[in-house]
């Protein structure tokens, strides 16, 4: 899992639970600026009696939503988390205290429309190849925070219609999704937010990914409901 993130516009942070005694929690997130653009100098844990700083270099940041992992795990759920970051190169310093699973909330900005962040569980373990050069099959997703539903769309497809995956956060296959001849020869198929069995997947990351001719796309995105 690529470490850096550039465009996010909801910030994630995911935590996992190894074992019973000595547990440690490998921290996630992910960063969603939503209209703005939000770039992450920061990070402080809090994790009492501890306080855990992890200075991100500038390496989260811009208008698209993705995960990064921080560098060490923790003992527990944080207390709470403090990000000081540039919000439209404004300073910003946002504290989120007593943080709770699947819930969102917003950056501490003088604005209507806030970057926001919702803090989950779950670990992510889903490789992302860089991009190719050359004129390959590309994977676009719309949105990349699904509420209702997904558009996908693959380009150029060739000569026969593709199929697309939809992988937890974990790499399981939750729906495999057929894809039908678009415009300009492109396959296009749209997601629900069902498994194959038709229910409704837990809110987290999940990742879109196609597989052929010798192609990997694959496309990360957030499901809320």
């Amino acid at each position: 899992m690529k470490k850096c993130c550039t465009g996010l516009s909801v910030i994630v942070i995911s935590l996992i639970a190894l074992g019973v005694a000595n547990a440690q929690i490998g921290f996630y997130g992910v960063l969603d600026p939503r209209t703005m653009n939000v770039q992450v100098q920061m990070a402080v844990v809090y994790v009492a009696p501890t306080v855990d700083t992890f200075s991100t270099s500038g390496l989260w940041g811009g208008t698209n939503v993705d995960t990064f992992h921080f560098p060490r795990d923790l003992a527990a759920w944080p207390d709470s988390v403090q990000l000081t970051s540039s919000i439209d190169a404004m300073p910003n310093v946002s504290i989120f205290p007593s943080p709770v699973p699947n819930t969102w909330y917003d950056f501490q900005v003088g604005t209507i429309v806030k970057p926001r962040a919702l803090f989950y569980e779950g670990p992510v373990d889903v490789e992302e190849p860089r991009p190719m050069a050359g004129s390959l099959q590309r994977l676009t997703v719309s949105p990349s925070v699904v509420t209702e539903q997904m558009t996908v769309r693959l380009q150029p497809i060739g000569t026969s219609l593709p199929a697309v995956e939809i992988h937890d956060a974990v790499g399981n296959v939750v729906r495999s999704l057929a894809c039908t001849a678009g415009a300009n020869g492109a396959a296009t198929t749209t997601w629900n937010r069902e498994d194959d069995f038709g229910r409704l997947v837990p809110e987290g990351v999940y990742f879109c990914r196609y597989a052929g001719a010798g192609v990997v796309a694959v496309r990360k995105v957030l499901v809320t409901h």
